[in-house]
């Protein structure tokens, strides 16, 4: 495993994909960049995902970006330092967060690994934090020495995208070769750094430098492909131990399709469900619509955001992320009556000679099972049902009618439905039931959800027809319960 961090909250807006990849970020608190609204998003973003969240305090130079070193008075240098780390305290304790590190930025960065002056008059500034948070620094560096005489919490920092001159500071830039963006390269420089705790200097020289976290800045031109590949080479290997994360393709240009295991079972439908409802959970803004099936959930997304890959490894990383589960959805169970009459079964006779039962023990087995609600469609409202009884399975017809009742309870396969119009159809009927299955008109077209629990009552023809004229005048009601 490596530990990756990033800067964040500078205004280049790609903190949403690259939390899925980091372990920590470093969020801008106003002296280079960012601002209330900027930190709010940025800590709700690393909340979201898990992700460590720090202060990223520099000198108030927006014009540079905190990018140049400035001369300020004690009081007023500790005064903004303070005050930038303050502003993201109060508002990550809005959000019920935590702060666990800090790490300074850009010059002010540079001159705390190498002037002792300013390395006592910035842990002057944040003395009072040393026993709540990290601190991340350069290796053998001014500052490492000072910190630890003053008994701070070091973790020591390497940069992923910077080359290092043989002195171990970085490359300057306002130099061609300061940063690095080729994937090779810094895939190399990464393994050096983790695996001999050395850098390879410009010169080619190879050098201790201790590395606890790699930084990956967020406004280097292909941040999200250098962490994307940083995290694919280092942390695959430990996959086999993680809970398995669903089959996926894309579906069309702008869409994935995840796919559970194939048996209609509860446990398969819970899975999907829960999944989906993390998604929604976490409001991803790339997400344009989730569509579930009985094992599946399509998920379109905005293809100018984000790409199939990004987007994979987006879910992959919210699949294993431990969340505080919602209450589960109340499940109802609704009573559906149905007409087993010759008149609405009409393939009866057929799946009795079939499946070698009488046309009572097709009923009784048919009513006797609760079914659950798996997905909905293919028409509007139509409720695909797990649950069948096995003696009950069938195959569809070979050729499909042009024309099933509006209502026509069917068996198709391992499954059992109901037509909530009259459409084309190639189950096997052997009732209808009277009530509106899906009307535009209610503020819930369907009555049931995936999940739902569904049993099928038997009426008589007489009963039908009763329910039929009260459900034209308005006047019946579908009852639900918890319990079936």
């Amino acid at each position: 495993m490596i530990h990756i961090n990033c800067d964040v909250g500078e205004g280049v807006d790609n903190e949403e994909i690259l939390m899925s990849y980091i372990n920590a970020c470093n969020i801008a608190c106003g002296g280079h960049a960012g601002d209330s609204e900027t930190m709010h998003k940025v800590v709700a973003l690393a909340k979201k995902y898990q992700v460590e969240i720090g202060a990223h305090p520099s000198y108030p130079d927006r014009e540079n970006f905190g990018r140049v070193s400035m001369e300020m008075s004690e009081a007023e240098f500790i005064k903004t330092i303070q005050n930038q780390i303050t502003n993201l305290e109060e508002i990550v304790a809005l959000q019920d967060a935590k702060i666990t590190h800090i790490k300074p930025h850009g010059a002010l960065y540079n001159d705390v690994a190498k002037s002792e002056q300013k390395v006592l008059l910035f842990l002057k500034a944040i003395s009072k934090y040393k026993d709540k948070y990290k601190l991340y620094i350069p290796y053998n560096s001014v500052i490492e020495k000072v910190a630890l005489q003053q008994n701070f919490q070091v973790f020591y920092e390497a940069f992923a995208d910077r080359n290092y001159n043989d002195d171990l500071t970085l490359v300057s830039r306002k130099k061609d070769n300061a940063i690095s963006t080729e994937i090779g390269e810094i895939i190399q420089h990464v393994s050096i750094l983790k695996n001999e705790q050395k850098v390879q200097t410009i010169s080619g020289q190879k050098i201790a430098l201790k590395s606890n976290t790699f930084c990956v800045h967020s406004d280097t031109q292909n941040a999200i492909e250098i962490v994307q590949q940083i995290y694919t080479h280092f942390n695959t290997k430990n996959k086999d131990s993680k809970p398995k994360f669903p089959t996926y393709k894309p579906y069309g240009d702008s869409a994935m399709l995840l796919t559970w295991e194939a048996e209609m079972t509860s446990k398969v439908l819970d899975n999907v469900l829960e999944f989906k409802d993390k998604i929604t959970k976490f409001n991803i803004k790339v997400i344009v619509e989730l569509i579930q099936s009985n094992n599946s959930l399509l998920i379109s997304y905005d293809n100018l955001k984000i790409d199939f890959k990004s987007l994979q490894h987006l879910l992959e990383r919210l699949f294993l992320i431990e969340t505080e589960k919602l209450p589960p959805e109340t499940r109802y169970c609704f009573k559906i009556p149905v007409c087993y009459d010759a008149e609405f079964g009409i393939d009866l006779e057929e799946i009795a000679q079939k499946n070698e039962l009488t046309i009572p023990e097709i009923i009784k087995l048919h009513t006797t099972p609760k079914y659950q609600v798996f997905s909905i469609g293919f028409l509007p409202g139509f409720l695909y049902l797990g649950g069948l009884d096995k003696q009950l399975h069938i195959d569809r017809k070979s050729t499909p009618r042009l024309e099933v009742k509006k209502g026509a309870v069917g068996i198709g396969g391992m499954q059992t439905g109901i037509y909530p119009k009259t459409s084309p159809g190639g189950w096997q009927i052997l009732g209808n039931s009277p009530i509106n299955f899906f009307d535009v008109s209610n503020e819930k077209p369907c009555f049931a959800k995936a999940g739902d629990f569904i049993k099928f009552v038997p009426i008589s023809l007489n009963e039908y027809y009763e329910i039929l004229d009260a459900v034209s005048s308005g006047n019946y009601e579908l009852k639900s319960s918890v319990e079936c």
